[in-house]
């Protein structure tokens, strides 16, 4: 069993380290800060409100992964929040700083590797994802989402990342 509760995908199709994934609607708690070139900034906002920064005052179970985009010139940093919320049971944020949104069913691609997060790792592994994309004539309509399974302090070569572009695609 996991440790910690993870975003629920089915895998459609497998070719090496890249997945074509379907996921079910699903929330995250979010918010905006500065670009760096970690790609990491804003983790602290939505720990708070998961910490029990939120109208209910209750602590909400850390899930995985992270997720990160880059969006009008920001970074939204985001958590997974647990399948037993809605949109409509999630505790509300306070302060401002965190917002609720919901992504809805889809279709992803994602590329899977290690390593440490420094932005040239990510835009390495991101061109690999597009060339696949390119050459299966499969059509990108997202942002680059960059999802992180493990906090910071685990060694670089046992992290899980990923990157992750919603598709167009028919079964």
């Amino acid at each position: 069993m996991p440790l910690f509760e993870t975003i629920p995908y089915k895998v459609i199709n497998k070719d090496g380290h890249i997945e074509i994934r379907e996921y079910e609607n699903f929330l995250l708690a979010s918010t905006k800060t500065d670009v760096n070139p970690r790609l990491d900034s804003g983790f602290n906002n939505v720990f708070d409100y998961i910490s029990g920064t939120n109208d209910a005052q209750v602590k909400i179970s850390m899930t995985t992964p992270v997720v990160t985009y880059e969006e009008e010139a920001k970074l939204v940093t985001g958590f997974y929040v647990p399948k037993k919320y809605s949109k409509a049971s999630a505790p509300k944020p306070l302060g401002g700083r965190v917002f609720i949104h919901e992504l809805p069913k889809a279709y992803y691609a994602v590329i899977r590797f290690s390593g440490s997060w420094k932005k040239a790792h990510f835009d390495a592994q991101d061109l690999l994802l597009q060339a696949y994309l390119k050459e299966k004539k499969i059509q990108i309509i997202s942002l680059r989402y960059i999802l992180r399974y493990q906090p910071p302090f685990v060694p670089p070569f046992l992290r899980r990342n990923e990157i992750a572009y919603q598709i167009e695609y028919s079964e």
